[in-house]
């Protein structure tokens, strides 16, 4: 378990990895694939407890891919996350028993929407020369960080995900437990680094006095 939002990830992108999805989820994207989807909808959003802040710009999805021929030749494609911000996401993730104060909604940075597009299209261009091409997912960084000591116990988190507008917000994990019996501590601290500390602002009138 390099990160604890890697089973999100894994559960969207491969279709064994489903255990803990709702059967609702899994029949309404039986047939989402992560290699042709437009992805500049795909959302997805995390209501974990109040310890752990939001650190997007931290966070990379890398995807490696290559063909079955060229094992050596692996492309990289890194995908830089950022907030969300649409308006009608809070109501109907209300809907699902998502708190708004407890959720954060991440999407695939608008900047990498074309490089993703081209990894897409040479995927597909491999399918039309009968090559078949392999692939894996990873989350690098640190979607989260902490304030304080991770607890002892568990930490439970809820994730959500929005695939496109048709279908909407769906539950994928609901009461996933990040610190399972058995969970690679050193890993799990690694994947919730310490909060970088707020440097206190002075006013310069009042400096000194």
């Amino acid at each position: 378990m390099r990160n604890i939002f890697l089973p999100a990830a894994l559960a969207l992108g491969l279709s064994a990895c489903n255990d803990g999805v709702p059967l609702s989820t899994q029949w309404k994207l039986r047939s989402y694939n992560l290699a042709t989807a437009d992805i500049a909808p795909l959302r997805i959003a995390v209501a974990a407890p109040d310890w752990m802040e939001p650190t997007p710009e931290k966070g990379r999805v890398v995807a490696d891919y290559w063909r079955d021929e060229e094992p050596g030749a692996k492309r990289a494609l890194t995908v830089r996350l950022a907030r969300a911000a649409h308006r009608e996401d809070a109501q109907a993730l209300a809907q699902l028993g998502g708190e708004p104060g407890r959720l954060a909604i991440f999407e695939a940075d608008r900047r990498d929407l074309a490089a993703i597009r081209a990894a897409q299209d040479e995927g597909r261009r491999w399918k039309e020369e009968n090559s078949k091409g392999r692939g894996d997912l990873r989350l690098d960084g640190a979607l989260y960080c902490r304030r304080g000591e991770i607890p002892k116990g568990p930490i439970p988190i809820d994730i959500y995900v929005h695939t496109d507008d048709e279908i909407g917000w769906l539950p994928l994990l609901t009461q996933y437990d990040a610190h399972r019996p058995g969970s690679d501590e050193k890993k799990l601290d690694e994947s919730l680094p310490p909060c970088a500390k707020r440097t206190a602002r002075i006013d310069a009138s009042t400096a000194g006095r």
